[in-house]
């Protein structure tokens, strides 16, 4: 049951008045590679405002780590980012501590901030657990920060240094291929698949994964190479490891902080799925290159977009990521269901993996055709900057030139006709309850 909102604002009329003028490119290998290129030179940068930061700081445990290991930290790599902005984090309390009360009973702006930090961050728990004792924000800072920094320095010896460190005060890293087994860390099984000029990096549990993945993760790409050859530039070009995820409520997912490792459910999805799946991470990647880089949108708080792909009310940046990465599933999907045949000397598709096809390019359709009025309504509302525009344009381009096909697709609906009259329900429903005016 929906409830009833309005958002009123100026009134205007939606309209795509620039949508046969899109000439951005943002699409193509050329592209990939200098907005790669950009993010390795911004490491430099803020590499370089660390170092000399941290020389000026007062002597810490972390800075030493900094100073002895500068020559690890020279070349770029998604490990080494992420270990930047952990720092960079880290060095942010520090400098936060000198502006904070002592006093238990004081709890301004400035206080509120941090508490929101760390409330926000690994070691919520160790923060918190000193506050509730009546403790003030900077006492639960200070102990805190002295297990953020044994953390810090031990990832750096696992990661970077590929040392077997471990701290009490560590937080295991999942999403960087290791597991924990009781008190015990381990690092994931590691090979590298070779897909015709791309190495990709695959982790699993055990031998028989590695070989049973690779082979699923072999044919799903070239199939991919093959119906959607875009698609597959795009995945060489942003996708460097791959982690199998044992959680069934989980599908997939990535870190911003951490560029080309996707987080993958391998056991509980089909090969339908898996295809998806590959494609909808490496969306989040190439997003995440530019979100790294600057600003894309702003980002208000106010839950007013209603999501078709989560049914339920999404600040703009929900709505914006969700645009950008579930476009490049109806990408896939649309060309796999606009080819003559899609059985291939790679895979054979049974009936239902085909109507699953029709069914997954025909609901992308109609849901990212649905968030793209609010999006304009955002980009109308100056909350959406050039840049980030040109990547909806583009892609809104793209599925505008399947619109007569719709149609046709959804004639071949058996198994999903109920679901398709559902979506389509819904997304009237929708919005007719969360119009803007």
């Amino acid at each position: 049951m929906f409830t009833p909102l309005t958002i009123k604002t100026h009134k205007f009329k939606i309209t795509e008045p620039t949508l046969n003028h899109v000439t951005s490119m943002n699409f193509t290998p050329t592209h990939y590679a200098r907005i790669k290129l950009r993010l390795q030179k911004k490491y430099q940068q803020e590499l370089t405002a660390l170092t000399k930061s941290s020389k000026k700081s007062p002597s810490s445990p972390v800075n030493k780590w900094l100073k002895e290991h500068s020559s690890e930290l020279k070349t770029y790599a998604p490990s080494k980012w992420y270990f930047l902005k952990q720092v960079q984090g880290h060095q942010w309390f520090v400098s936060q501590l000198p502006k904070l009360s002592h006093d238990p009973e004081v709890f301004t702006p400035r206080e509120e901030e941090v508490f929101e930090r760390w409330n926000k961050s690994e070691f919520a728990g160790d923060f918190l657990k000193v506050l509730n004792k009546g403790k003030s924000v900077a006492t639960a800072t200070e102990i805190a920060l002295t297990h953020f920094e044994k953390h810090l320095i031990t990832l750096g010896n696992r990661q970077l240094l590929k040392l077997n460190d471990l701290d009490p005060s560590y937080r295991v890293q999942t999403s960087l291929g290791e597991k924990q087994v009781g008190k015990k860390v381990t690092r994931m099984l590691e090979t590298t698949l070779h897909l015709e000029g791309k190495e990709l990096s695959l982790m699993t549990h055990t031998m028989k994964e590695m070989k049973d993945f690779s082979q699923k993760i072999e044919v799903a790409l070239k199939v991919i190479k093959k119906y959607s050859p875009d698609s597959w530039e795009r995945f060489s070009a942003f996708t460097e490891v791959i982690i199998p995820i044992k959680q069934s409520e989980f599908v997939s997912y990535s870190h911003q902080e951490l560029p080309g490792f996707s987080m993958i459910n391998l056991y509980d999805r089909d090969f339908v799925d898996l295809m998806d799946d590959l494609l909808h991470e490496n969306g989040h990647h190439h997003l995440n290159y530019y979100l790294n880089m600057g600003k894309l949108i702003d980002e208000p708080d106010d839950l007013i977009y209603y999501s078709p792909w989560r049914r339920t009310l999404r600040p703009l940046r929900g709505i914006y990521h969700a645009y950008f990465t579930f476009f490049w599933a109806f990408r896939l999907f649309s060309s796999l269901a606009n080819a003559k045949e899609v059985d291939s000397i790679f895979y054979l598709f049974n009936a239902s993996e085909k109507e699953k096809i029709y069914w997954r390019a025909v609901e992308e359709y109609y849901m990212l055709d649905y968030s793209y009025q609010d999006l304009l309504w955002a980009k109308r509302r100056g909350l959406i900057n050039e840049s980030g525009w040109s990547f909806i344009q583009e892609q809104r381009k793209e599925l505008s030139k399947f619109k007569k096909k719709i149609p046709l697709w959804e004639k071949k609906l058996k198994n999903h006709k109920s679901e398709l009259k559902d979506l389509k329900k819904t997304l009237l429903s929708a919005r007719k309850t969360y119009k803007k005016i």
